[in-house]
């Protein structure tokens, strides 16, 4: 129901978000400042606020479709996605990156999932590295609805400029296998501050 949800949030098709929005935004080059739109913080502010109905589809997908897709039956679960946003003639993320960069600082191990909320195409999809430090790069195309596993943790990803004329709308999160788990890890998130431990940035589940 992550489509259906997310639709009703903002009261249109979410290919269209960029028709009802109220603020121009420049092209997003400092990191933080594309997760700060106006259509982030009204998600943001429903997902903190009791949305049930979203946190019960979420965890049903993880325990319903990547626990047995990964053939674990625990495992450290981001504890809500993060929402994307992919303008016309703007980018979802501002740079060019892989999560356990020292910019990131992602612990080594997590596995990256994308959820597309709308058609991922062209100019407004992901662009991932095909093999760590090759520099050689292939685009995420995806269907509304349909989700997509990659190592995001040690390959380069990144966005062009959105030229469809379309806005992309995904969901996105990571799994930590818990041979990967360090309870001591101190490293944080770079815009939450939050650390990369259990009951802080990971759940757990359980198949």
């Amino acid at each position: 129901k992550f489509i259906k949800l997310v639709s009703e949030l903002f009261e249109t098709e979410l290919n269209k978000l960029h028709l009802i929005q109220n603020k121009k935004y420049n092209l997003f080059t400092k990191i933080g400042k594309d997760s700060e739109t106006e259509f982030h913080k009204k998600f943001y502010n429903k997902l903190n606020n009791e949305w049930d109905e979203f946190k019960q589809e979420y965890d049903i997908f993880i325990k319903n479709e990547i626990l047995p897709f990964l053939n674990l039956d625990e495992v450290l679960v981001q504890k809500l996605p993060t929402f994307r946003v992919m303008l016309p003639n703007n980018v979802a993320v501002s740079v060019n990156h892989y999560d356990s960069d020292d910019l990131h600082k992602h612990p080594s191990g997590e596995i990256n999932f994308i959820i597309a909320l709308t058609d991922m195409f062209d100019t407004n999809t992901i662009k991932v590295e095909k093999m760590p430090r090759l520099n050689e790069y292939e685009d995420i195309v995806l269907k509304e609805g349909e989700a997509v596993c990659f190592n995001g943790n040690k390959c380069h990803h990144y966005n062009d400029v959105n030229k469809t004329g379309l806005t992309r709308v995904s969901l996105d999160f990571r799994i930590l296998p818990l041979n990967y788990y360090n309870n001591n890890y101190q490293k944080s998130s770079i815009n939450t501050n939050t650390r990369y431990i259990e009951n802080h940035y990971y759940k757990r589940f359980f198949k």
